[in-house]
């Protein structure tokens, strides 16, 4: 169901699924005609920053006129934000991995239903999301497979693309498969206590709003054009015995083969190929298995 309201520079609707609670999910929407761009936060409800940057993009939006149209839907999982989870504890469903939902399932695969509605109708989309306390931003493409992904993510002023694995119910990556442009960007922060990294939600907005004015959207903005480097995909270093592990690298920061990236215990952590590092643990004690570092490979 949707209902909807209008002011002078904004006009707001919602999707609604009833279930045991009552599911609204809002819709801003700027501007009218092409290209048509979604921005969506919050398909994983502990992932907060992405909602912060979504909201505020909102905020950026009513200062601007537009020459296309803008869709914000800042926070998709409306169930599990509440509960700052991963997945919804209605019904345990991970929304980023069910599209293109069900109208006749679960209110998760409900929402993910209509909300994979209005995706269709899109130029390009944009998902945001959280990598963790301990990340760097970065936009997540399928650049090697679609060269209009790739088109997409060079207009983010993001300084990292890493190449998706591309698991399948995914909204970008099921987008992509209809021909739609589609990234996530993948930013600090999150977790059950909604923690928000506001640095890295700012960024986000200032990337977002170049990428507009490159699409066109802001007919008065030139915009400049973005040069992140391109990585392949993640990989973990894990633990392979119980420890202390003290890192000798930052977020964000890249390496050369061999280089020392961690100790465990005394023992040296390094790797065979270059890359930057994405995801450094803190200084802590560590059990086997453990992953204490997300790299993602690439000169």
């Amino acid at each position: 169901m949707i209902n909807g309201g209008e002011t002078d520079s904004v006009r707001k609707d919602e999707i609604t699924v009833e279930d045991v609670m009552l599911h609204r999910v809002d819709r801003y929407r700027f501007g009218e005609g092409s290209p048509r761009v979604l921005i969506t936060g919050g398909l994983h409800g502990g992932e907060t920053t992405g909602q912060y940057a979504a909201y505020r993009m909102i905020d950026e939006l009513k200062k601007r006129d537009l020459a296309g149209e803008v869709t914000i839907m800042p926070r998709c999982n409306p169930a599990a934000f509440r509960g700052m989870r991963r997945s919804s504890p209605y019904d345990e469903q991970d929304m980023n991995r069910i599209f293109p939902g069900r109208t006749d399932g679960t209110s998760t695969e409900a929402l993910a239903s209509q909300i994979w509605d209005i995706a269709q109708d899109m130029d390009y989309i944009v998902d945001l999301h959280c990598c963790g306390l301990y990340g760097t931003s970065y936009t997540l493409a399928q650049y090697e497979d679609y060269d209009f992904s790739r088109d997409l993510a060079k207009k983010i002023d993001i300084p990292l693309v890493v190449q998706s694995a591309g698991a399948r119910g995914q909204l970008f990556v099921e987008a992509a498969l209809k021909g739609i442009p589609s990234v996530i960007i993948e930013l600090p922060g999150g977790g059950r206590t909604g923690i928000v990294d506001l640095g890295a939600g700012e960024e986000t907005v200032s990337a977002l709003v170049n990428m507009l004015a490159l699409l066109g959207v802001f007919p008065d903005e030139e915009g400049r054009e973005p040069d992140p480097v391109f990585t392949g995909k993640l990989r973990r270093v894990r633990c392979a015995a119980d420890g202390l592990f003290l890192p000798r690298i930052a977020p964000g920061k890249p390496f050369e083969e061999g280089q020392v990236l961690g100790a465990l215990t005394g023992e040296q952590l390094s790797v065979d190929f270059p890359g930057h590092a994405m995801i450094v643990r803190p200084p802590g004690y560590v059990f086997r298995g453990a992953t204490v570092l997300v790299l993602a490979p690439g000169s």
